[in-house]
C-alpha cells in the first residue's frame, strides 16, 4: 500500500512550521500588508455605509474549510491508528489470495487494498493537518490528479461491491494504480516529467508525439 506523503523533503519540513496558527499568509510580509491594508478598506466601508463585496472563495478555500485544525496530540493518535489499521487491512488482503486467485478472493482483496489506501491518505492527512493536505491536494498542478485518483478509488470499491465481471474489476484496479502512481509522482519535482519520459521511450516508443500535450501541460518545477 502506498503511504504517499506526498510531501517530499521540502514540504515535509514545511509542514511542521503550519501545525500551530500560522499561516502561509502571516509567513509573508507582502501579503500581511496587503490583507492589512484590505482589511482596513473594508473597515472604512462599513463606517461610512459602503456595503463590502464578498470575495469569491475558490475551490481550494472551500474544500479547506470543512478541515479544521487539530492539536499535535491529536495528530500523533490519529496517525497511529491509521497506520495500524492501514496495515491490517494490508495483511488481510493478502491473506484473501492465498487460497488461490478465485472471483471472489480477488473481490475481497481490491476493497482492502483501496480501504488501505483510503487510510493512507488519511495518515497523511492527519499528521501534516488536515487544512494543509487539502490545499496541496487540491493545488491547481496537481487537482485534476487527486480527483481523477479518488474517483478510481471510489470506482473500484462500487464494481468490487456489485459483482461485475472480474475483467472490468481487474481493469479498474490497473488504472488506480496508474493513477495512485502519476499522483504520488505530483508531489516529487519532474516526477511526472519523468514517467512521461519513461513511457515516450518505452509503451510509446513507436510514437513519442503522442504524449507531447500531456509534457507540455505539466508545471515548470
Amino acid at each position: 500500500m502506498g503511504w504517499f506523503p506526498g510531501l517530499g523533503a521540502k514540504e515535509e519540513s514545511s509542514s511542521y512550521s503550519i501545525l500551530g496558527t500560522q499561516t502561509e499568509a502571516t509567513s509573508n510580509p507582502l501579503a500581511s500588508a496587503t490583507q492589512a491594508l484590505n482589511n482596513a478598506a473594508n473597515t472604512a466601508r462599513r463606517t461610512v455605509g459602503i456595503p463590502v463585496p464578498e470575495e469569491e472563495k475558490t475551490m481550494e478555500d472551500q474544500v479547506c474549510e470543512m478541515c479544521p485544525t487539530m492539536t499535535f496530540k491529536q495528530r500523533l493518535t490519529a496517525l497511529i491508528a491509521c497506520c495500524v489499521l492501514g496495515y491490517l487491512l494490508e495483511i488481510c488482503g493478502s491473506l484473501t489470495l492465498i487460497g488461490g486467485p478465485s472471483a471472489e478472493n480477488i473481490r475481497k482483496f481490491c476493497l482492502l487494498y483501496v480501504s488501505g489506501n483510503l487510510i493512507a491518505i488519511m495518515a497523511t492527512c492527519f499528521w501534516v493537518g488536515p487544512k494543509y493536505m487539502c490545499r496541496k491536494m487540491m493545488k491547481k498542478s496537481r487537482r485534476c490528479a487527486t480527483i481523477f485518483y479518488l474517483v478510481t478509488l471510489v470506482a473500484v470499491v462500487v464494481l468490487a461491491l456489485l459483482k461485475v465481471a472480474l475483467i472490468f474489476v481487474l481493469l479498474m484496479l490497473s488504472v488506480e494504480l496508474c493513477a495512485a502512481i502519476w499522483y504520488s509522482a505530483s508531489y516529487l519535482p519532474k516526477g511526472r516529467w519523468c514517467i512521461v519520459q519513461c513511457c515516450k521511450q518505452s509503451l510509446f516508443s513507436p510514437c513519442p508525439d503522442v504524449l507531447n500535450p500531456v509534457e507540455a501541460s505539466l508545471p515548470v518545477v
